[in-house]
């Protein structure tokens, strides 16, 4: 049935896809290049950093459950802040986590998932092809799907994952029983000798979670949201923070606690490496493919996110309001464009960038991303304590322990993204994280809700 103009498709969404669109963000892709930066960083306790960051990041996933169980629509991330702090402080919110989805998958990875490409053909099919092309296919291919609507988007989704999956699980488990005697807890441990900067590790590895939170964009076009997303959302990062606890601890007891910071800390993609090693070409050959089709399911994640806040703040007035339209799928079509525009000038941008600095424009975009995202994660954990401090005495025991630790970790990740003062190329993510910083700031003094009262301001909405 075709929903009304203007208004999102009630697909009822189910669990499943709900994961599909928390878990296709990220855990594959840390895995496969970000699980050697944070060996390179904390050596032989490279899992106890991603344990450690676990922990605070499954505490920080019940405070957005707690919201999600509330309130939330299209615009979620606004909802979310503005329960705790008001209209004015939701449309910021909304506003600064809608860019940092276009600094992420939904625009600013095109050109490494482009670059990545052209370097797979390369590699497996002695094929030139130029970076730009794959760029261009991913950006087509994220906007076509989430043109056919959240449905059809979060089960591609669903489907890449759990293929995906299948040859980081087999390398992983192959790896352990190889290690045999190797096996070892003092890779747990922050006195072992071989051990790097646990708390640089750390701060790292909360930022591989970033994303999750996606799911409660959905929550219109979901059945029983207020079931449904928080489980998806605390359940998904439950499973990522096992996925990369487990194969965080294979890659280091494979490399050697006393040489991982350096052998898997050196490789671009170290894991595909151990693939290829352990179980045969065919398994690095996968893991080198799924990463590719991950960071598409990425794109498309993210696409989901941002269209929906972008018709959120349409609806709402605070854009134009031809980007609350919506087709016969009800899919924010116009909003699509938008974002496709957005990713074609990234690809653009590319043509500028030296062909040995493409793989960097990645840590650019996420540095830009990094910051936006935790601005707004700082948000919702301090706003959660807030209002649990209203509740008083009617809030559950565990909230009182769960969310101040929670309040920790987005604090963490705030200082850990200016100190160490970022060195060339992220630098320049910073300093675009800071000019769309100040840009928010202009559009919400001039589209902020002129009169806001008491109760709104409990209670608003953007």
């Amino acid at each position: 049935m075709k929903p009304p103009p203007g208004k999102l498709h009630d697909a009822r969404l189910g669990l499943l896809q709900l994961v599909g669109q928390c878990f296709c963000i990220g855990p594959l892709i840390d895995i496969a290049l970000f699980l050697g930066i944070v060996a390179a960083l904390a050596g032989a306790i490279g899992p106890l950093a991603v344990l450690l960051a676990s922990l605070g990041m499954i505490a920080f996933s019940l405070v957005v459950a707690f919201y999600a169980a509330e309130t939330g629509g299209a615009g979620a991330m606004g909802d979310y802040v503005a329960r705790a702090w008001g209209r004015t402080a939701g449309l910021a919110a909304l506003g600064v986590y809608v860019i940092s989805l276009l600094f992420a998958g939904a625009a600013g990875f095109t050109i490494v998932v482009g670059d990545l490409a052209s370097r797979f053909l390369e590699l497996y099919f002695g094929a030139e092809f130029p970076w730009w092309g794959g760029a261009l296919l991913v950006c087509g291919a994220a906007w076509w799907f989430n043109l056919r609507g959240a449905a059809v988007a979060t089960q591609i989704q669903l489907l890449i994952v759990g293929l995906s999956v299948i040859p980081f699980l087999l390398t992983a488990a192959a790896a352990i029983i190889q290690a045999g005697p190797a096996n070892t807890w003092s890779v747990f441990s922050w006195s072992n000798p071989h051990g790097g900067d646990l708390f640089g590790a750390l701060l790292f590895c909360i930022l591989l979670f970033g994303g999750f939170e996606t799911a409660g964009s959905l929550a219109e076009e979901t059945g029983n949201p207020r079931r449904n997303i928080p489980r998806a959302l605390v359940g998904t990062v439950v499973a990522a923070a096992l996925l990369l606890l487990f194969c965080s601890y294979a890659g280091t007891v494979y490399y050697g606690p006393d040489r991982v910071a350096k052998t898997w800390g050196e490789a671009i993609d170290g894991f595909a490496v151990m693939g290829g090693e352990l179980l045969g070409p065919w398994a690095a050959l996968w893991i080198r493919l799924a990463v590719l089709v991950d960071f598409t399911a990425t794109c498309i994640g993210f696409t989901v996110a941002a269209l929906r806040g972008i018709y959120a703040l349409a609806r709402a007035g605070k854009l134009p309001s031809w980007l609350a339209a919506t087709n016969r799928h009800g899919a924010p079509q116009h909003a699509a464009a938008l974002v496709l525009a957005c990713a074609l000038l990234v690809v653009a941008s590319g043509l500028l960038v030296p062909a040995a600095d493409r793989f960097q424009t990645l840590f650019v975009a996420a540095t830009a991303q990094a910051l936006l995202l935790v601005l707004v994660y700082t948000a919702l954990a301090l706003g959660a304590l807030r209002l649990m401090w209203r509740g008083g005495r009617r809030q559950p025991w565990w909230r009182w322990v769960v969310f101040p630790l929670a309040t920790i970790i987005p604090l963490l990740a705030l200082y850990g993204t200016f100190v160490p003062f970022p060195a060339h190329p992220e630098r320049f993510g910073l300093y675009a994280g800071l000019a769309a910083l100040l840009a928010v700031a202009c559009w919400v003094w001039r589209v902020r809700p002129r009169e806001e009262s008491g109760s709104e301001k409990a209670a608003g909405s953007v």
